[in-house]
């Protein structure tokens, strides 16, 4: 029930923001529900709960057996005040996502080309075929489900949203992108994948994302000014998007001060009432987190004494993985982990060219002081904060604190296991690379350094989860909804 009311928010904000902007118009028809199932990937109750609320404010006329109509009619001035308001408070963060998902999601979807067989190059053939801007959105869905990570689509989702481009209605004199040109870009594209030609094939898919998003982006911030009256509004990566969203968040907020931050020399947690205060929730909240972590592993919970937590390098405590919860975020662990795997080479450079020489030599002397103190394991962590906090790109520091978040939720399992972490030498070498490279202000050596290690631990961490009986298929537990080619959009 909780994942279906998730879903339903996003396919509500779709079409409610698809009539407001005026995409949709009085009269017109919404796809059907059959359609609307294949199309989002979800079941027929999560569309009627986003159509029966659209239906309750009044937005649409919905009965059995019959076509969803809209019935609001919007008036091109409102309109018009409701896209300007919107693109106004958000447009000088714009630029800088753009730049971040070149990023994060280009590397994503070569992956996706790399993954796609004949049939689904056949399946892009057809969007590519087609004469609707819609078929973008299409296009690079269909490709990122290729690597079937539904993190990777959740934040595709996310930064479209923040755009706003997919609720605008194109194909009129005043389009913000070049339609046949778009459709152009998507066939060379994929004949390029035919051939398997990856190299060319990365600077036709930078080029195509150029003309169908970038340029797009362009002319919106050449015709529309910042808010005067508001606030900007910045990107934020809303994982998921319901209730558990302050809970969970709060949860790697209080594994984060338990194995680097204030609490790492502590053995037990502040009483509820003080954490209450220090981080601005409620003390049900609180309440709520610890249950977590003491399902989790990471904590204990001793009547008359409090929460017993358990530091970097003790044994803790077997997660309870009958719990929806902690199985539900040790897949989001997996997920946000292969989006390092696929990220952090483009990520690690960037922030390296960009990072002020303090901030490297910062990094420098942590790395050194864990050699000499022969604590290594955090290494890892160490450089995913650099990227977290150093990047010149909000969007790439709101996406890697995320993920770190969601990375600090697997390290209870590989410390409650028999066996441990892997072996203390791999991690040291590591280390020692990237001290090397680090002195040398040997970018390159130090991205391919990252790249290796992160992909050996991915590795190592799938096999912990399918050790633990988590299923291969719970590790693709789907946060977000996925778009499919239907009739209806071919």
């Amino acid at each position: 029930m909780q994942s279906e009311q998730q879903y339903s928010n996003l396919i509500y904000e779709y079409f409610f923001m698809r009539i407001q902007f005026g995409y949709y118009h009085c009269g017109d028809y919404l796809p059907s529900i059959d359609n609307l199932c294949r199309e989002f990937c979800v079941s027929a109750q999560t569309v009627k709960i986003a159509l029966q609320r659209l239906r309750a404010e009044g937005y649409i006329d919905m009965h059995n057996g019959r076509s969803t109509k809209v019935i609001f009619e919007q008036d091109p001035e409102r309109a018009g005040q409701a896209m300007t308001r919107y693109f106004s408070r958000r447009i000088q963060g714009f630029e800088d996502l753009y730049q971040s998902t070149r990023l994060i999601i280009m590397p994503l979807m070569l992956e996706g080309f790399h993954q796609a067989g004949p049939e689904t190059l056949d399946g892009l053939s057809r969007l590519a075929a087609g004469n609707s801007a819609d078929d973008v959105l299409q296009f690079f869905c269909f490709l990122l489900q290729q690597i079937d990570n539904p993190l990777a689509m959740n934040l595709y989702w996310e930064t479209s949203i923040y755009w706003g481009l997919l609720f605008l209605k194109q194909g009129g004199e005043k389009d913000l992108s070049d339609i046949p040109l778009m459709h152009e870009g998507m066939r060379s594209c994929i004949e390029l994948a035919r051939a398997k030609d990856w190299c060319r094939l990365y600077g036709q898919l930078r080029d195509f994302r150029q003309i169908s998003v970038g340029n797009a982006l362009e002319k919106l911030a050449g015709s529309i000014s910042p808010s005067a009256d508001e606030e900007q509004i910045p990107f934020v990566w809303r994982i998921y998007r319901d209730r558990p969203q302050v809970c969970y968040s709060l949860a790697s907020r209080l594994l984060h001060e338990i194995y680097v931050g204030g609490f790492r020399e502590d053995s037990y947690l502040p009483s509820y009432e003080k954490l209450s205060v220090q981080f601005g929730v409620s003390v049900s909240t609180v309440r709520r987190t610890v249950k977590t972590l003491n399902q989790l592993g990471a904590a204990q919970s001793i009547n008359g004494k409090g929460t017993r937590i358990f530091g970097i390098g003790e044994p803790c405590r077997v997660p309870d993985l009958k719990s929806p919860s902690v199985r539900r975020n040790l897949a989001y662990f997996f997920q946000a982990f292969e989006l390092l795997a696929y990220s952090c080479e483009a990520v690690m450079r960037d922030t390296l060219d960009a990072a002020a020489p303090g901030e490297k030599r910062k990094l420098l002397s942590q790395l050194e002081e864990a050699i000499e103190t022969g604590n290594t394991d955090l290494t890892l962590w160490q450089c995913l904060l650099f990227m977290a906090n150093h990047s010149r790109l909000h969007g790439v520091r709101t996406v890697y604190k995320n993920i770190y978040g969601l990375f600090l939720w697997g390290y209870p399992l590989k410390a409650s296991l028999v066996n441990g972490p892997e072996p203390i030498p791999s991690i040291l070498r590591f280390t020692e690379s990237i001290v090397k490279h680090l002195r040398e202000n040997d970018t390159e050596g130090c991205v391919n350094a990252l790249k290796t290690v992160v992909a050996q631990r991915f590795s190592t961490a799938e096999g912990y989860l399918l050790r633990c009986g988590l299923q291969p298929e719970e590790l693709r537990l789907t946060p977000s909804i996925r778009l499919l080619i239907t009739d209806e959009n071919t």
